[in-house]
């Protein structure tokens, strides 16, 4: 089983600060790191964003960083048994067709709970972001295509993740909804920011609606004025479709219910 970790809305930083957060999440994960790569833009593209993918030492990626060479990248563990890596941290730009985004992906017997909270406690911290998921799934590549909403990837039985897609910058020029009126899902672990806590949930607003009751989660206060929602994982059905129902949330689907076929007498 893998985890992996979405930060959204992540314009403007800088890329050495990037890299630094990059490199600690491997230190701090106990992860070697054995490689990078940076994004190219091609000369004569057939489209706008058009890239090559070119690889390189993490020492040669630091010095590149260092000449303001490049302004996406990635940062990877390979392992001869998991392709197309054992774990990865990116960073993308809108430069390439997409949009501001961190995706990072790593294996769950390595850290869990409270090393990814403080994890994400230093991000908030570190650099600028408006939103933040984290989620687990069974392979490593399902865990980076979900960070986008890519290849059709849920978490959930009742999320489509196209939505999520179309709903970002870049190629569909989405409304980016996400960022402050809605949420793509409901997590365990959730970073949100105060136009968030503002969303109605009936009569209530969403930080009146979690204070009201444990079962709804915790809420802690970070750097930047962004938030930490924590919820045990059995409040995670209920919550997703009373927020998916009330029209919230980005991703959610209603579940059709099949209609059992009558038996003739």
């Amino acid at each position: 089983m893998y985890s992996g970790i979405a930060l959204y809305n992540t314009d403007n930083i800088d890329l050495r600060a990037m890299c630094e957060l990059g490199e600690k999440f491997f230190t701090d994960f106990g992860i070697s790191i054995t490689g990078a790569s940076y994004y190219k833009k091609l000369e004569f593209g057939d489209h706008a964003g058009d890239h090559e993918i070119i690889e390189i030492s993490f020492f040669e990626l630091k010095e590149k960083i260092k000449r303001n060479e490049i302004s996406a990248f990635r940062i990877y563990s390979e392992r001869k048994e998991v392709l197309p890596w054992y774990s990865s941290f990116g960073y993308m730009t809108s430069e390439f067709g997409g949009f501001n985004y961190i995706d990072i992906q790593y294996p769950n017997k390595y850290k869990a709970g409270a090393d990814v909270i403080d994890f994400l406690i230093f991000s908030s911290q570190k650099i600028k972001f408006s939103y933040g998921i984290q989620y687990g799934i069974d392979k490593v590549t399902k865990a980076f295509y979900y960070a986008t909403g890519d290849n059709m990837v849920n978490i959930y039985e009742y999320e489509n993740s196209s939505l999520f897609k179309r709903e970002c910058a870049g190629r569909f020029k989405g409304q980016e909804r996400y960022k402050s009126t809605m949420l793509r899902m409901v997590y365990q672990i959730n970073v949100i920011n105060n136009h968030h806590l503002d969303i109605q949930i009936e009569n209530v607003s969403l930080k009146e609606w979690i204070l009201d009751d444990k079962k709804h989660g915790l809420l802690e206060k970070l750097d930047n004025d962004l938030w930490l929602w924590k919820i045990e994982s059995d409040e995670i059905d209920d919550i997703n479709n009373y927020f998916g129902a009330l029209g919230v949330l980005i991703s959610w689907k209603s579940l059709s219910i099949k209609k059992l076929a009558r038996k003739l007498p």
